[in-house]
């Protein structure tokens, strides 16, 4: 691999989580005044339908996936056609082609996904109101019912998963693409998704996939944050929401390539504390379940999560 591999064709996969929990957005708890929170969901889908034609205006091989992460799990909202799901039928198309957006050399969101992206999103807020009716709650309701958290955890593994996916795809049509991960997230984290957030992390940084992080609302996210710092990526919490979209084109739009010769901020006062399980509180040290690995600040007689026995242990 030449030196100059970087710079040539730095074809981008970016695979953008955005939160849409309804829970979220319809309560006022850590929203603050002025943030990109407070002014509406609305407001953070039309910063981000900019940025992703700007994107895609850079390079138009560059892919791009919208996960929505909603409070029953993650759903699809868009992604980019692939090299090895477009059309065989011309088997003389030059690979590169075949990378290429289908308007002009350019996929435009406002036409294609910006449209696809609303529809989905009304589908999900259909079966928010359907769920209602029949008086079901979501999924962890019991286990969250003093906080409003969304599944970033899930959410950043199925980013994962896919970005597996596309990379098998393009190199058996001898593309390359290097992939990275944005989130807009405005809830709190959920304490116990630590074991499965720091997996994803990991993983991350062994693929070398950088996770940026744009912080919404005013709750800072001890996980994005330590998610940042792990795999070099850029975590920015905008004072002013009207400048959420100046902050997605400074950070996250050039490539992996570029970003070397860009001063990204800097990610200050990493919280690195683990939450416990027990009372979803930061601890500089606890106690750790050897079956489930699950954090608590106090002892306990048996752990709460998978309900291994402590006492017999003790006594052996």
């Amino acid at each position: 691999m030449g030196a100059d591999d970087d710079v040539v064709d730095d074809k981008s996969l970016l695979i953008l989580l955005i939160e849409t929990n309804p829970k979220y957005w319809a309560s006022s708890d850590g929203k603050g005044s002025g943030t990109s929170a407070a002014l509406g969901l609305t407001h953070v889908l039309r910063a981000t339908t900019i940025f992703l034609n700007s994107f895609f205006a850079l390079n138009q091989q560059n892919r791009v996936a919208v996960i929505a992460v909603h409070d029953d799990g993650c759903h699809y909202l868009y992604t980019s056609p692939l090299a090895g799901e477009a059309n065989e039928e011309d088997e003389d198309a030059d690979e590169d082609a075949r990378w290429t957006n289908k308007v002009g050399g350019l996929d435009p969101l406002q036409i294609e996904a910006g449209p696809t992206m609303l529809a989905r999103l009304g589908e999900l807020a259909g079966a928010d109101s359907s769920k209602k009716r029949k008086g079901k709650g979501s999924v962890g309701d019991e286990d969250d019912a003093a906080i409003i958290a969304s599944p970033f955890a899930g959410a950043l593994s199925l980013a994962l998963c896919y970005s597996n996916r596309v990379q098998s795809l393009e190199a058996t049509s001898g593309l390359r693409v290097k992939p990275r991960i944005l989130c807009l997230q405005g809830s709190q984290d959920r304490p116990t998704d630590y074991i499965s957030m720091m997996n994803a992390i990991f993983s991350a940084q062994r693929q070398s996939i950088p996770i940026d992080t744009c912080v919404l609302g005013d709750y800072d996210s001890p996980f994005m944050q330590q998610a940042a710092h792990i795999t070099k990526g850029a975590y920015v919490k905008p004072v002013k929401g009207e400048g959420l979209l100046q902050y997605l084109l400074s950070t996250a739009s050039v490539d992996l390539h570029s970003r070397k010769f860009l001063k990204l901020p800097a990610t200050r006062g990493v919280d690195f504390r683990a939450s416990c399980f027990c009372h979803k509180r930061p601890i500089a040290s606890g106690f750790v379940c050897s079956v489930c690995l699950s954090i608590f600040c106090e002892t306990r007689d048996a752990c709460d999560t998978c309900g291994a026995d402590f006492t017999a242990t003790a006594a052996s």
